[in-house]
């Protein structure tokens, strides 16, 4: 089962999608699709930049460049459950993109090997893309931390 997606969440994956916009026109970039981690195992990463435009099969890990998670309610699972997956698997590079604190978003950025991430609050690279977390991250304190999910 997934988590409701809150409006921070929406906001951050549209505006990273419009981030990677050239990545997006040359079919690199899938956002909300599946993943191939392992043959058990297929999540859908919040965005993905793949190394080539996008095959005539499902994805896997090793066809990736990035791998981004936006974390907002899922912090914990993305964290131990995910990161390591995606890692184990043999993706260069994964993103988690910390919104669990709206006043103070930041990016990890995990590789292979490290035991920390390199935290990114203003400018992260990655795949040839320079993205700008001030637009990125631009009016989330206004969004309370725990919204209210009604029917």
């Amino acid at each position: 089962e997934m988590a409701p997606i809150g409006t921070a969440h929406l906001l951050v994956v549209t505006r990273l999608q419009q981030a990677f916009g050239r990545l997006n026109d040359e079919q690199r970039l899938l956002v909300q699709q599946p993943l191939i981690v392992d043959q058990f195992h297929e999540p859908q990463p919040d965005l993905v930049v793949l190394r080539e435009p996008l095959a005539r099969r499902k994805p896997r890990v090793e066809d990736c460049l990035v791998v981004i998670e936006v974390s907002d309610s899922t912090y914990a699972t993305d964290v131990a459950i995910k990161l390591p997956a995606y890692l184990m698997a043999g993706a260069p590079a994964v993103w988690i993109v910390n919104i669990s604190t709206h006043a103070d978003p930041v990016v990890e950025v995990w590789t292979a090997g490290m035991s920390q991430p390199t935290l990114a609050r203003d400018v992260v690279s990655g795949a040839g893309v320079t993205v700008l977390l001030d637009a990125v991250f631009d009016g989330l304190s206004e969004i309370p931390d725990q919204e209210e999910m009604s029917g």
